[in-house]
């Protein structure tokens, strides 16, 4: 009898076990990534079609990105990732190819756009790699910017979460070169720490 009931025992321990894990398993959200350009708006926070409240991105202001995808922008790449493991992170890029006129037009908007201060947040130095047109830091949500090689393209990214890093391996996601200069957003990123332990 006493097996019975230890045998009892170990098989209800681990049903409970199984059935934790798969409640756990559908509590931690799932990467969605989407790269089709023709849903631009819908992913923006600042749009009219935005259909999904998700997509509010922490309030974060995203207005250096473009109101809308014109016929005459070269879009080469679109990247826009959402993550909700317990809050939700956004990380995102666009890469534009523009006609000469436009691309002057579209530095100038940037440029009189009112950046925020930025080095220091999350590692990151002064940007070299590209120059940096526009940027809406923020200490604790992230980052939207745009930068530019020069010649006609523009990179528009973004990284927005919370909680002092990101869950998401933004590394699988992004190349590293759109990525401001030094930026870490580790699970143990050195900023993290030093906002935990002033």
């Amino acid at each position: 009898m006493r097996n019975r009931f230890s045998l009892f025992s170990a098989l209800f321990i681990i049903l409970l076990a199984m059935g934790c894990c798969v409640l756990l398993a559908g509590c931690v959200g799932r990467v969605e990534v989407y790269e089709d350009i023709s849903s631009y708006a819908e992913r923006m926070s600042f749009s009219d079609r935005m259909a999904d409240p998700k997509w509010h991105k922490w309030d974060m202001d995203e207005t250096i990105w473009p109101e809308k995808i014109t016929d005459s922008m070269a879009v080469s790449d679109y990247k826009m990732v959402y993550y909700d493991p317990w809050d939700a992170q956004y990380l995102g890029y666009l890469v534009v190819d523009y006609p000469a006129e436009e691309y002057a037009a579209e530095v100038e908007r940037l440029k009189s756009y009112p950046s925020t201060e930025y080095i220091g947040y999350y590692s990151v130095r002064e940007e070299t790699t590209y120059e940096l047109l526009a940027i809406n830091a923020d200490a604790y949500y992230g980052f939207v910017y745009a930068l530019t090689d020069g010649s006609g393209r523009i990179v528009y990214a973004e990284q927005i979460f919370c909680n002092y890093f990101m869950d998401l391996d933004y590394s699988r996601y992004i190349p590293k070169d759109y990525l401001l200069d030094g930026f870490d957003a580790s699970m143990d990123n050195p900023y993290s720490k030093q906002a935990h332990n002033p």
